[in-house]
């Protein structure tokens, strides 16, 4: 279970990236800053503002930088606060200071979602500003424009391009590269695209009160927080080429390929959920697989293996958008029989 740090225990401890990748390990404390040295060797050191750091899992310390946004912390001695003193930072420290009154003394405790659905890392709004962003039927919607408290702006388009302004409750997650939304492209054209923002009085309707309601018991802090893609490093399966337990690490087995249980490679991974991998094969014409990690029996490093033939692939798992609960329920309870044999 995740719990409150102090910052003087937090000397060696492994950091991680918003985006899942690995930072090094904390060298020292200061005042403003952490010190992380990466690497034995060819050693890097970034001195990163205590305000980036998003929280503590019990095993690792979470910061709300991406891999790349890391960089600009890169230093061997300690910067100067002017260097980064900005608005960003300046909302982002009242955010933090209102949320964790003890933040001065303590590292806040990992933010996970309900029991059951898998942790998230949370990540400020801001920080996808320019980022793609899909719909729940994997097509293309534009980028992120900007940000409000209660809707993001998306064009789609250069010149003469369109704008959605969609709610926020209809963020599903960002995994690192990509929004993705809960609505099919259709919908969103159809709710959401106008020329101008929504008015804050949009936003008071009972309807909308009660999906938000809906949204805030999943993602407590999404006003604030971004939910980033489902961690789940510590879900085991039962091997069945061996009788091993495997332990799978999802943040790494994106794009990996995807081979049946006759060895024929199905497409790369897409992205992980909570109780699925999303495959895509081909790219003039796709076809996305939404595969229960239940049939995952074998992973080598570059290639999943999944416990059915590729002649079954398609009637079993392709669908156009991301499967209702009832149809996950029956493919896993599929998949726990298809063990037993």
């Amino acid at each position: 279970m995740a719990e409150i740090l102090s910052w003087d225990k937090s000397i060696d401890k492994d950091v991680k990236t918003a985006d899942g990748k690995k930072a090094g390990k904390i060298r020292a404390v200061t005042k403003d800053f952490i010190q992380i040295r990466k690497g034995s060797i060819d050693k890097k050191y970034f001195f990163v503002p205590k305000y980036y750091i998003q929280g503590y899992d019990g095993d690792d310390i979470w910061l709300s930088l991406g891999e790349d946004e890391l960089k600009q912390f890169e230093s061997e001695k300690e910067l100067p606060l002017s260097s980064f003193d900005n608005e960003n930072y300046r909302e982002r420290k009242s955010v933090v200071d209102k949320q964790y009154p003890r933040f001065s003394t303590s590292i806040p405790a990992y933010s996970r979602s309900p029991e059951g659905s898998g942790s998230q890392v949370g990540m400020p709004w801001e920080k996808v500003i320019g980022k793609e962003v899909k719909s729940a039927d994997n097509e293309d919607l534009g980028e992120v424009e900007s940000v409000s408290a209660d809707y993001i702006e998306v064009k789609h388009g250069k010149v003469r391009g369109k704008h959605y302004f969609i709610p926020k409750i209809y963020v599903d997650e960002f995994d690192g590269k990509k929004l993705h939304i809960s609505l099919t492209k259709d919908e969103v054209k159809t709710k959401f695209e106008r020329d101008s923002p929504p008015l804050s009085s949009e936003f008071h309707s009972k309807e909308y009160g009660d999906l938000s309601s809906r949204h805030e018991s999943k993602y407590p802090k999404y006003r604030e927080l971004i939910p980033m893609m489902a961690k789940e490093p510590g879900l085991e399966l039962q091997g069945q080429q061996s009788s091993e337990t495997l332990k799978i690490p999802w943040e790494e087995v994106i794009h990996k390929h995807v081979r049946t249980s006759d060895n024929q490679d199905i497409g790369d991974v897409d992205r992980v959920g909570n109780e699925f991998i999303v495959v895509r094969e081909g790219t003039v014409k796709q076809h996305l697989y939404y595969i229960p990690k239940q049939y995952i029996n074998h992973y080598n490093g570059s290639s999943l293996f999944v416990s059915v033939p590729s002649g079954l692939i398609s009637g079993k798992f392709e669908r156009k958008t991301e499967p209702t609960q009832e149809e996950i329920d029956m493919l896993v309870k599929d998949a726990k029989k298809l063990q037993q044999k």
